[in-house]
């Protein structure tokens, strides 16, 4: 159900509010509204930036930390570690050192990999000239002779000679890179500008060697130790690194910790001098436990609860009995409903729960599922709505096991149906699944009856309603031989009610009669919805045939030992691969029943959630006794 919500209004001073905003922070049951009309920062709001670097620089850590963590620990086992509320509140001085090695680790890391590059792309530079003999701060022009490095293309290199030998210059030629010929021009200095330019026609480029005072060889030698030497102290670090990322809940810690009181700073609040206004809305159920909070941790304040006004659109609270709220998940991922309307999730939570297991259908995967979702529950320990989303697929699983039995399918094999097998039956199947789609849109169209009277619009739910269920149900009785009567009643009475009624709004005569024909025709549209629910039939034949499939190649290869054990390969690839892709399937066309065929007989949605001032734990598990 839709949990009625209020406005709260607190004025407090303003060295109150770090306090007053620890408070509702730890019972979880406050939504801020930040106004529009904010004052001075104060100092809360000062830290904000600080704050937000510290964040980030913590959060930058703990992803290096978990390029090691997740390397060398077994990261799925890993429990969350659990804390008191006053063990978080406490300065984390372990995790800010934790976090200054990291940022120290880091920075030498960056300045190892910076200078690793840099001896690169010098021996890269250098090393086509390893074989030059002299020191490189020597190859400079004197008062006579000019010495040139440059390179030339390989297929210039007879040219190249040629030219040496005509002009009288020394031309030396040593590596190569990427095709193109090093060398090194002796000439002197008057001659010098004319060979240049002849080169030059060869597509010659200078090269700029660094000035060593020493040769090419023993600077190359000298950068190769220097990286060698950098990788072993990276090395050295990696191996700190790992060592520290052992302390890892430390670091998660502090982050949980910076997350915590950057929420409360980054709220706008209104100002005065020496007030502040606090507004939020808050379940109104909480009330009391609100009141007493404020009044337990400040002194003087001014606070109030008012209803929301026509243009409040409060956020939406849904509070429902713990099985059927775990299907919750299927309706806030369509949408939050708004807080004008019916919450769907105890109907539409039993639909699901029935058609999912309509569509696995199988005893033996009902069983795997069970298992695998128990234990994933109780090792990972999801929360929020992931821990919805596993809750239901672990609930799906017993309708799963109880329509295997009534199929009488096990791990894809037939035995013993007590309805029907719909491997062998495909038409009562079909006939049984579309009995369940008018039943599961007559719900939904029960839910709109409701709300129309709810509103004062009784005559409308008989009208756009009753009208529409008596027409689809009489036509549905014309298959019976013994209910043809009752059924051909039923279809007239409704179809006359749509034809007399769905043009109503309209004030002329012939607009109306036309509205009715109009109305009446979207009989296609309610007709396309129940055979949607023949997909039903499909997801089960799909998954009993490829088990099926799977049984049958095992038991062909399974003529010896060796083929045995090929047989039992192929029975838990193949049916591991059948479960996955059930699961798949039923989830996503369950959802899709519920959101297209289902919701649109009744259902709005666009609720805002309501995401109160909370300590929002990722990492570690904080206890909160919130009566203290």
């Amino acid at each position: 159900m839709i949990i009625p919500m209020r406005k709260m209004r607190l004025i407090i001073f303003q060295n109150d509010e770090k306090t007053v905003l620890e408070a509702l922070q730890k019972t979880g049951e406050f939504m801020p509204i930040e106004s529009k009309e904010t004052a001075a920062d104060t100092s809360l709001k000062s830290n904000a930036v600080s704050r937000s670097d510290e964040l980030q620089r913590t959060h930058q850590m703990l992803k290096l930390s978990n390029q090691y963590h997740k390397k060398y620990y077994h990261h799925f086992l890993e429990q969350q570690p659990e804390i008191s509320y006053e063990t978080f509140l406490k300065e984390n001085l372990k995790g800010k050192e934790i976090c200054k090695k990291f940022q120290l680790y880091d920075n030498q890391l960056k300045a190892l990999d910076t200078d690793i590059g840099q001896c690169s792309k010098e021996i890269e530079t250098l090393q086509p000239w390893e074989k030059l003999d002299i020191p490189l701060n020597q190859l400079k022009q004197d008062q006579y002779v000019s010495v040139t490095a440059g390179m030339i293309s390989e297929v210039f290199e007879q040219d190249l000679k040629r030219i040496g030998e005509e002009t009288g210059a020394e031309i030396h030629t040593y590596g190569k890179v990427k095709k193109n010929l090093c060398f090194l021009i002796i000439q002197t200095n008057k001659e010098m500008p004319d060979l240049t330019s002849r080169l030059k026609k060869l597509e010659f480029s200078n090269v700029n060697l660094p000035s060593y005072p020493c040769t090419a060889a023993q600077k190359l030698k000298d950068l190769k130790e220097k990286i060698s030497h950098n990788e072993q102290k990276k090395i050295e670090i990696d191996q700190c690194i790992r060592e520290l990322s052992q302390d890892e809940k430390d670091l998660k810690l502090l982050a949980e910790q910076y997350e915590t009181k950057q929420e409360i700073e980054n709220i706008k609040f209104q100002e005065t001098n020496e007030t502040i206004l606090i507004q939020g809305w808050v379940c109104k159920d909480r009330i009391n436990l609100l009141k007493e909070v404020v009044h337990d941790t400040v002194q003087y304040y001014d606070l109030e609860f008012i209803k929301p006004s026509k243009s409040d659109f409060p956020p939406t609270v849904t509070r429902n009995p713990y099985f059927w709220a775990q299907f919750e998940t299927i309706t806030d991922m369509y949408s939050k409903p708004n807080p004008s309307e019916i919450d769907p999730a105890l109907v539409a939570g039993p639909w699901y729960w029935v058609i999912f297991g309509m569509m696995m259908g199988d005893v033996g995967y009902g069983i795997c599922m069970l298992l695998i979702f128990y234990f994933f529950r109780k090792v990972k320990k999801p929360k929020g709505n992931a821990k919805k989303l596993i809750n239901t697929l672990f609930y799906s699983s017993f309708t799963t096991i109880i329509f295997g039995v009534l199929f009488g399918s096990y791990f894809g094999e037939t035995w013993h149906p007590i309805l029907f097998a719909p491997l062998t039956n495909p038409l009562k199947m079909l006939y049984f699944t579309l009995v369940v789609g008018i039943l599961h849109i007559f719900s939904g169209m029960a839910i709109k009856i409701v709300e129309n009277v709810k509103e004062g619009h009784f005559w409308d739910a008989i009208f756009d309603q009753v009208s529409w269920m008596l027409l689809i149900s009489g036509l549905g009785l014309l298959f019976l031989p013994s209910a043809r009567f009752i059924g051909k009643l039923l279809a007239i009475l409704g179809a006359v009610i749509i034809l007399c009624t769905a043009g109503r709004e309209n004030k002329k005569l012939s607009k109306k009669i036309v509205g009715g024909l109009l109305g009446l025709y979207n009989i296609s549209s309610y007709l396309s919805d129940i055979l949607s629910y023949s997909r039903i039939l499909a997801l089960s034949l799909a998954t009993g045939v490829i088990g099926m499939v799977m049984n049958l190649l095992a038991r062909m290869v399974a003529v010896n030992i060796g083929g045995m054990i090929i047989a039992l390969v192929i029975y838990i690839i193949g049916h591991s691969f059948n479960l996955a892709m059930s699961l798949l399937s039923a989830y996503v066309h369950d959802s899709r029943l519920q959101y297209i065929e289902f919701f649109n007989k009744f259902y709005e949605g666009g609720g805002k959630p309501f995401k109160p001032l909370s300590i929002q734990s990722n990492h570690v598990d904080v206890k909160i006794d919130k009566n203290n």
